[in-house]
């Protein structure tokens, strides 16, 4: 238990989508190439089955393969935090058993959305219940309440976890308030990872270093904080930016994990397939025009490896 107080995810993390077909039929073969890539654009691990990879919309044992094809594509490469998080507190259980019994790094979990804790106490139980069944992999919260509906205190929820879940060590803050990231840095011993690209210049003056971002921004991110930890403000202004401007497409066509696939394939090269319903995958026009937004914004570069 020593080892997972002082545990740390290292780096900058990529929270990859999940390669389909056109049927909505999970592409596992893809992952192998895909973590190729990511490892060439600076990312040091993955944080699988989140929003951008749909994990809402996958089976359990969808899941568990998923956690299985990852771990072994990153063998060597690339750390692997699995997202456990779902409606179901048994079938999150579950999923956290998988995950340790395979070896990953770290888990996290969001909070339920359709009956959701009253409050963080309520939040903190239902965390603790889901960490208890993975008892010597390190834990992480999924902070993203714009999604859930789960609007609580997050340092009052992460203070409590502290000290009730003995492999608590941080949370993925995708919250969009400022000031929310900002209160969890005051939290001894807590990692935070930023979990909005578009606010990572300011995540990286309140202290916070590292951050889950989407596969196509890891040389954008890296070069960020490289930057910045050179003292070098007016670049890492500049390279914002640039992820601003990404970002400004990217919300033209929604923002959703639709969205995010069809940017990725412009921008790699690396075509990841349509979503699977709820979502709606982009028509041929959509797509293309959205290539030309790239194309004449001059940024159809930032994403390709370097070496």
């Amino acid at each position: 238990m020593s080892g997972i107080k002082d545990f740390q995810v290292k780096g900058q993390i990529c929270a990859p989508f999940t390669p389909m077909d056109n049927d909505g039929e999970i592409r596992y073969g893809f992952i192998k190439g895909f973590a190729d890539y990511l490892a060439k654009v600076h990312f040091t691990g993955v944080f699988i089955n989140g929003s951008m990879a749909e994990g809402a919309s996958l089976t359990l044992t969808e899941r568990k393969r998923l956690t299985e094809t990852w771990l072994e594509a990153a063998k060597g490469k690339l750390e692997v935090i699995v997202h456990v998080g779902t409606n179901c507190i048994k079938d999150s259980q579950e999923l956290a058993r998988h995950a340790e019994e395979n070896g990953a790094t770290a888990i996290a979990a969001f909070s339920p959305c359709y009956y959701k804790p009253e409050n963080e106490e309520v939040l903190c139980e239902v965390m603790t219940v889901i960490a208890a069944a993975a008892p010597k992999t390190p834990f992480y919260f999924y902070e993203i309440n714009f999604m859930t509906g789960c609007h609580v205190n997050t340092r009052k929820f992460c203070e409590l976890a502290m000290k009730k879940i003995p492999t608590f060590r941080g949370l993925k803050h995708s919250k969009r308030e400022m000031p929310s990231l900002h209160d969890c840095t005051m939290v001894e011993n807590l990692q935070v990872l930023a979990g909005t690209d578009f606010q990572y210049l300011s995540s990286l003056v309140l202290g916070v270093t590292g951050i889950v971002t989407s596969a196509h921004l890891g040389n954008i991110m890296y070069d960020m904080r490289t930057a910045f930890e050179a003292g070098d403000i007016e670049k890492a202004r500049k390279i914002q930016e640039i992820a601003h401007k990404i970002n400004n497409i990217r919300f033209k066509y929604g923002g959703s994990a639709a969205t995010g696939k069809a940017m990725f394939t412009i921008l790699t090269g690396m075509d990841i397939g349509p979503v699977r319903l709820p979502l709606k995958p982009f028509s041929k026009e959509k797509f293309e025009q959205m290539k030309k937004d790239f194309t004449d914004a001059g940024l159809l570069e930032y994403a390709k490896p370097r070496q």
